[in-house]
């Protein structure tokens, strides 16, 4: 797996309130052919898990540490 800073970026809107319960919501990110399994983001109250790919620990970022990293 390529190691670095992202070359692409994916967003999603969402239109209606979604209700995120203590396990969060789970998102499972393929590659563009979805042939293989790039991670699973877990999207919580209290910020956003990210598995890599057969990954044995994930890495985690509270909604303030992603705060702050957007201003500066």
């Amino acid at each position: 797996m390529a190691q670095g800073r992202p070359k692409r970026w994916a967003t999603a809107k969402v239109e209606e309130p979604i209700r995120l319960g203590k396990a969060g919501l789970k998102v499972v990110i393929w590659d563009k052919w979805g042939k293989t399994r790039k991670g699973t983001a877990i999207i919580s109250v209290g910020g956003i898990r990210w598995y890599p790919y057969m990954a044995k620990k994930y890495r985690k970022i509270t909604w303030d540490e992603l705060s702050d990293q957007l201003e500066s």
